[in-house]
């Protein structure tokens, strides 16, 4: 009896080391919290960079090649990926131009340890400065200077946004999609009696936008006001006048520096209470000389279409 019932545990012990030894594991495991493994993600900026402006007739879409090609040459030239882990410190800031990445321009991909992040994605018309990016949540730009002083400049066309994702290194290539937003406003002035420019720094005549900023947050605070009379719009010919003005505020105060025509002494016309609003483009068009209609000579339209990101003109 002491036989049978001890060949019965050994039989036991076997059939639970057998079952133990069989069991089925995790078929994605996750990698060890001091794993240095990186896994592939792709972020893709190719759906609102072709939104901007219709591709031409029978491309195919979302590859660079296309994006090369096509009518957004001149329009959205700069990309800056600013990587953060889920606590909002920095990883590492990434940057594209159509001139360097002629091939790649708004697509990218980056190997990166398990963890979860935040992207943050900034892009414009033309350069700007990163103030701050050690900090997601302390992120700020800053547009340029003008080249000379009283130099005609135009601010860059910005637009801002963000995504979260989780890279666990399972299945495919993941892609985090990034669709920033405008922060600027377009300003432009259609002066019809301006006397001929003599050269890309003619300063006969000046257009000038109050309050504008030159600093811009992550969460939207503005900073570094530009002293009255304001950013110098760029004179674009005889009659135009344009330029991207960062505010947060719905009216302008546009003032027009201009010459005497007998004299030649320097005159302003300053028009106040001016309607602008960001992602808009407010228009302005009259004379300086010989205004017509009475009040300022100019009249003004809030153009909502240039909020539409399938019709963006820059």
């Amino acid at each position: 009896m002491k036989k049978l019932l001890l060949a019965v545990a050994v039989l036991s012990i076997s059939l639970f080391a057998c079952k133990k030894d069989t069991a089925p594991t995790d078929p994605n495991p996750s990698p060890p919290a001091t794993s240095t493994e990186t896994f592939p993600v792709s972020f893709s900026v190719t759906s609102f960079l072709q939104k901007q402006e219709p591709l031409p007739g029978g491309r195919k879409t979302a590859t660079g090649s296309n994006l090369r090609d096509s009518v957004l040459a001149g329009k959205v030239s700069n990309l800056y990926y600013m990587l953060y882990n889920e606590n909002g410190q920095f990883v590492k800031v990434i940057f594209q131009n159509t001139t360097d990445n002629p091939d790649d321009f708004g697509t990218l991909v980056v190997n990166l340890p398990a963890n979860r992040y935040i992207i943050s994605l900034i892009a414009s018309t033309g350069p700007i400065q990163l103030l701050d990016t050690t900090s997601y949540y302390n992120l700020r730009l800053r547009l340029p200077d003008a080249t000379l002083p009283n130099m005609n400049v135009s601010a860059p066309d910005v637009f801002i946004g963000s995504n979260s994702f989780t890279v666990t290194g399972y299945g495919a290539v993941q892609t985090v999609s990034l669709w920033p937003s405008r922060i600027m406003g377009r300003l432009e002035v259609n002066i019809l009696d301006a006397p001929v420019a003599s050269g890309p720094g003619d300063t006969s005549v000046m257009v000038y936008a109050s309050p504008a900023y030159r600093q811009y947050a992550q969460y939207g605070y503005l900073d570094e006001f530009i002293p009255d009379p304001g950013i110098i719009l760029q004179r674009n010919g005889r009659t135009n006048f344009s330029s991207q003005v960062l505010t947060p505020n719905s009216e302008l105060t546009v003032t027009i520096a201009y010459p005497d025509k007998n004299s030649g002494e320097r005159k302003t016309k300053e028009m106040r209470y001016v309607p602008f609003n960001r992602g808009y483009r407010t228009v302005m068009t009259g004379n300086v000389y010989n205004p017509l209609g009475g009040g300022t000579g100019f009249a003004i339209a809030l153009d909502t279409t240039w909020y539409d990101y399938a019709n963006i003109p820059f």
